[in-house]
């Protein structure tokens, strides 16, 4: 049910709360937002302004104005085009969109507008924009502001918790208790799924990995956290000056001991962590220390993980795990190295692998 209370510093103004609207069907709405990562979240708010009004106007922030806010956003063509792509032409033939290069954007004269929606850590801009409308003697919008959507932990969806790579657009956390607490094991259907390597090969003789890695990382624009699994990978990086946010090593190379092993200086990370993975399985030990040293990079501190028995299989619990953008660099024997984007889809695949290996609860 809707419920009208007195706004903060605009007596004049009706500030409208409602889940549920109580029947009012208003002509024309607006909207604005960065729209990233489009999430359950969204799609609450632009259906219940769609079921409230008979035309909407969804104003997006520029790629400028996103960038600003965050690196990893989404272009406005790509959020633009997701949010279509939710829409059924019913709803499409009611949607027009349009760019926002400034905070406010056409809301304060808007002349044919008479509702705004939002949610409520934005319901303050709202009252901001009635508030010059009033001045201006133009007549205030009312402003339905949507709950938000929340996880299945209980706690709101939003684009940040999905670029930090904790939930995915529906609002499910990645890494359970579950996961934690289990050893997985390799299956042969799952080794069909891991026989093609995931992600862009950049070739270089194995006996130089600085020159692949090189070539990755000049793509790069700098501001990729950088993870390296496998000795050769990580005495690369660090041979080139490069400290990697999290490198996971086990002292081999082709299931063999690897004579520069010990080259790798560990005192360059500012966490070490000593785990046991056999051959084939993602151990809890495993899981665990891949979530700490993915911490330990939230924080802005890098970490070695030293594994003893073999670390192959590292890639799937740290994309599960890792903000989005991250970068994942390993070795491919022979050819070069792998540089694999941590992405929404990257956390899905591992997601997937993860539920259809063989399992034992710690």
């Amino acid at each position: 049910m809707m419920e009208s209370v007195t706004p903060r510093g605009t007596s004049s103004v009706a500030l409208k709360f409602s889940a549920h609207h109580a029947g009012v069907m208003y002509q024309h709405g607006l909207m604005g937002g960065t729209f990233d990562r489009v999430h359950a979240g969204h799609f609450r708010l632009i259906t219940e302004a769609l079921r409230n009004c008979k035309f909407l106007e969804i104003w997006i922030t520029s790629d400028r104005i996103a960038l600003e806010k965050d690196w990893r956003c989404w272009s406005e063509d790509k959020r633009k085009a997701t949010i279509k792509d939710s829409l059924t032409q019913e709803q499409l033939g009611r949607t027009t969109f349009g760019t926002l290069e400034d905070p406010i954007g056409p809301a304060i004269d808007h002349p044919r507008a008479d509702v705004i929606f939002c949610t409520s850590d934005t319901a303050n801009s709202c009252e901001q924009i009635n508030t010059i409308r009033a001045q201006n003697g133009i007549k205030p919008l009312d402003i339905i502001v949507v709950d938000h959507e929340k996880g299945e932990d209980g706690a709101l969806i939003s684009s940040s918790k999905i670029r930090d790579g904790l939930i995915d657009q529906t609002g499910m956390r990645y890494i359970t208790r579950d996961i934690l607490q289990s050893t997985r094991f390799m299956t042969d259907d799952v080794q069909s799924l891991l026989k093609d390597p995931f992600g862009k090969l950049y070739h270089g003789p194995e006996e130089d990995p600085t020159l692949a890695l090189k070539s990755a990382l000049g793509e790069l624009n700098g501001r990729e956290p950088i993870v390296s699994v496998g000795d050769v990978t990580t005495w690369g990086l660090l041979k080139i000056g490069m400290t990697p946010d999290i490198a996971i090593v086990d002292g081999m190379t082709k299931r063999s001991p690897w004579s520069l092993a010990d080259e790798i200086d560990r005192t360059r990370f500012d966490e070490v962590t000593e785990v046991r993975n056999p051959a084939g399985s993602i151990t809890s030990d495993l899981f665990r220390a891949c979530d700490i040293a993915v911490s330990h990079l939230r924080s802005g501190r890098s970490s070695i993980v030293i594994v003893d028995g073999e670390e192959d299989l590292a890639p799937i619990p740290l994309h599960l795990m890792l903000p989005l953008g991250t970068i994942v660099l390993y070795g491919q024997p022979n050819k070069g190295v792998v540089a694999r984007v941590t992405d929404l889809l990257a956390k899905e695949n591992c997601r997937s692998i993860v539920s259809q290996m063989a399992r034992t609860i710690v």
